[in-house]
């Protein structure tokens, strides 16, 4: 084949020739041998699938971040693409988005095999607006591939708020609904001193922290416009989750407490009662207070005086109700519940006791005068009442016209109800209605409370609990 070869510009073309037709036949071979996911589709009908049309956040405070969310990417062509952009509809966006761990204004040529996704993380820091209300923060993410624009929506609810850290109480305070309170570590209502709270007030706790009084605390919430206490996690995972602030705690020398119409929610102790002095004056009374999902107890209290009326607790991993060491206590119209579906209990779920064991050569004794009328204390273990009077101090405990959930004959009198379930509405959804069938149903005595936990109004045969039958409500 060289003898035709006849100069060395005849010998230079061939070699070009043939190295030409070698890089083509090279490059088919590559092309060849690449799985079909990865040759690029560049037909302007390629479109990206996404998780979800819409991100949506629920009311979040201005200033603090929210939590991450993740928008799942897809690619269901017959060839991989490259999204030649993806990027926020505005320059001064509250949003951020992170791609493939990276976090920019634009990101560029991002590739994604055929069949394969990628994630997106989206968040917010929304800046403060000076508003009372809720306002809306809205932007969306665009997707350009092949030319085509694709869009994801994103909304966020912001809330101004009024912020609280390690703070002493200004004497004789008073919170207002305009804004919510978001508290960090803890306050303090001092000595002499009063916290007024006003009926629609919404406070927000931060993980560990505290409400601590040693004044006094009037909350005014009414059964339309109630109190909230509440964990500063607004997102769907938490609007039940146990412990996530520590509690409200009256401390000794806090004295004519009064919290009406109130939620407190997801917390460590819903009220920790220390409180002793030598009278049987209530030191706090609480009335129609729904007290719910508490890592501890709803109500501990120690030594102290304590009336509860058209109260409910329920969902607490240790004693729901816990009256210690003595003390002076009265229960109308309650309802105390617990069914343990989400953790494991081993104590009762109402507790009343003479004395308390601090250490081994510590025990807190005093005498105990408890009065419980037309209510409940229900739950899914065999005994959810505990009574000790070891530490042999007076002990005056009465039972009376309720259904109670015990192994303790002796509460067999008073009209009470034992072991005879009340048939709530959905305790496992959290309602403790009574059921059309309920037992609990007219079976109380007359104390002259007009209303139950909601502001429904009794008859002149009230039911046992926190809520009255309505009938077709």
């Amino acid at each position: 084949m060289y003898e035709n070869i006849k100069s060395p510009r005849t010998l230079l073309s061939f070699v070009r020739n043939f190295y030409q037709l070698a890089c083509i036949c090279l490059l088919a071979g590559i092309l060849a041998c690449q799985p079909e996911e990865q040759i690029f589709t560049s037909s302007p009908d390629a479109t990206l699938r996404f998780s979800a049309d819409s991100v949506l956040f629920d009311t979040v405070f201005t200033a603090v971040p929210t939590i991450t969310k993740r928008l799942r990417v897809y690619n269901d062509n017959s060839g991989a693409v490259s999204i030649s952009s993806i990027y926020l509809g505005s320059s001064t966006s509250s949003f951020r988005i992170i791609v493939n761990g990276a976090e920019d204004d634009i990101f560029r040529d991002t590739r994604l095999l055929r069949g394969d996704s990628m994630l997106i993380l989206i968040d917010a820091l929304i800046d403060p607006g000076d508003e009372n209300n809720p306002f809306i923060i809205e932007d969306s993410i665009s997707f350009e591939t092949n030319g085509n624009i694709q869009q994801v929506h994103l909304a966020a609810w912001g809330q101004d708020a009024i912020y609280l850290e390690d703070s002493i109480l200004a004497c004789n305070a008073t919170w207002t609904d305009e804004r919510p309170y978001v508290i960090y570590n803890s306050v303090l209502v001092d000595s002499l001193c009063t916290l007024t709270v006003e009926a629609g007030t919404k406070i927000y706790s931060h993980k560990g922290s505290f409400i601590y009084v040693k004044g006094k605390l009037d909350v005014q919430g009414t059964p339309d416009n109630r109190v909230t206490f509440l964990n500063d996690r607004l997102d769907e995972n938490f609007q039940n989750a146990l412990g996530q602030w520590e509690g409200i705690y009256f401390l000794e020398g806090s004295k004519d407490n009064r919290i009406q119409y109130s939620d407190i929610r997801n917390s460590v102790y819903g009220i920790w009662l220390g409180t002793p002095d030598n009278d049987t004056i209530p030191d706090l009374i609480l009335e129609g207070v729904k007290i719910e999902n508490m890592s501890r107890s709803g109500i501990i209290a120690f030594t102290s005086d304590l009336k509860a009326t058209n109260t409910l607790v329920n969902n607490c991993i240790d004693y729901s109700v816990a009256n210690l060491a003595g003390g002076n206590y009265w229960y109308e119209h309650c309802t105390f519940a617990n069914f343990s579906t989400t953790f494991f209990r081993e104590n009762a779920l109402f507790a009343i006791s003479d004395n308390l064991v601090l250490s081994s050569s510590e025990t807190l004794i005093d005498n105990v005068k408890l009065s419980l009328v037309n209510s409940i204390i229900w739950g899914d273990r065999n005994d959810e009442i505990f009574i000790s009077n070891d530490g042999g101090a007076e002990f005056d405990a009465t039972f009376a016209n309720s259904i109670l959930k015990t192994t303790f004959d002796a509460l067999d009198i008073n009209e009470n109800k034992l072991n005879t379930d009340p048939i709530f509405s959905n305790p496992f959804g959290y309602d403790y209605h009574l059921d059309s069938l309920s037992p609990a149903i007219n079976a109380g005595a007359n104390l002259s409370i007009p209303i139950d936990l909601e502001g429904q109004l009794r008859d002149s045969i009230p039911d046992l609990g926190s809520y009255e039958w309505i009938p077709n409500n």
